[in-house]
């Protein structure tokens, strides 16, 4: 019998440095897995943008949204996460490398936040582009009744009044605690009040999910910017929306006929 000749083909490996391989490539995704796990539960701003997502694609299935506008935003969405973690770890490095004040670090975060602002400035044109040139969006805008059952209060006339209520309620609020005024500051934000209002109200006109769900986002979106912008807390913040959902069910859902 002939010895077999040796051949020049590779040969399967399954020894030790393949199964080390395989073991960094689960140890990468596993830190990577950490890294997500850890914005989400530190960063308020990284759940808001996830309340944010899950509106915004529950209203893009209500309103049957076709594949290459989901996928746009999609990609706007993802974008922002992406620019939120990053801007994380910057400041948590810097953090790391400075003990003081640093003009160099300020700027280095300055610049990590900006692109946060960029990417959230692309992902609003996105939905706006989208969702103002959806057809069904249209119609049912069309079908909102221009007046209620009892006569001479429309729908629109009853949002206003609910922000001239809201207007004063909130700045007889601010007036006796001496803080802020009715544009910033303050221990209710009038801002997020007005947004949960006309959000709520929208709901109960329309009757759609869809809508109601991409009113809530934007909603979300003004109440996110405030504490953002470090002009109200989460407190205050949250005050507001439940101030501006309670009127908006006072007026509408009121038995008045």
């Amino acid at each position: 019998m002939r010895p077999s000749e040796p051949t020049d083909e590779p040969r399967p490996s399954t020894g030790p440095a393949v199964m080390k391989d395989r073991k960094s490539v689960l140890r990468s995704f596993n830190f990577a897995w950490e890294g997500l796990t850890f914005c989400f539960a530190t960063q308020r701003h990284m759940r808001v943008h996830f309340a944010i997502m899950a509106l915004v694609l529950l209203a893009a299935w209500g309103l049957r949204v076709n594949q290459d506008e989901l996928l746009q935003l999609l990609t706007a969405m993802v974008l922002v996460l992406i620019a939120e973690m990053v801007n994380t770890a910057v400041e948590y490095a810097i953090d790391l490398s400075t003990d003081g004040y640093d003009p160099r670090a300020k700027v280095a975060k300055d610049v990590a936040a900006g692109a946060v602002l960029l990417a959230a400035v692309y992902s609003v044109t996105v939905a706006v582009l989208v969702f103002t040139t959806n057809p069904r969006l249209a119609e049912i805008v069309r079908r909102i009744p221009v007046q209620r059952d009892w006569p001479v209060v429309s729908a629109v006339q009853l949002v206003v009044i609910g922000l001239l209520l809201l207007s004063i309620l909130i700045t007889y609020v601010k007036k006796a605690t001496r803080r802020g005024t009715l544009w910033r500051g303050g221990m209710i934000s009038g801002h997020t009040a007005f947004g949960f209002l006309i959000a709520t109200a929208i709901g109960i006109v329309t009757h759609d999910l869809a809508v109601t769900a991409l009113a809530l986002a934007l909603a979300l979106l003004v109440s996110q910017s405030r504490i953002q912008a470090r002009i109200h807390s989460p407190t205050e913040v949250l005050i507001g929306g439940v101030l501006g959902i309670i009127v908006a069910f006072v007026l509408f859902m009121w038995p008045v006929r």
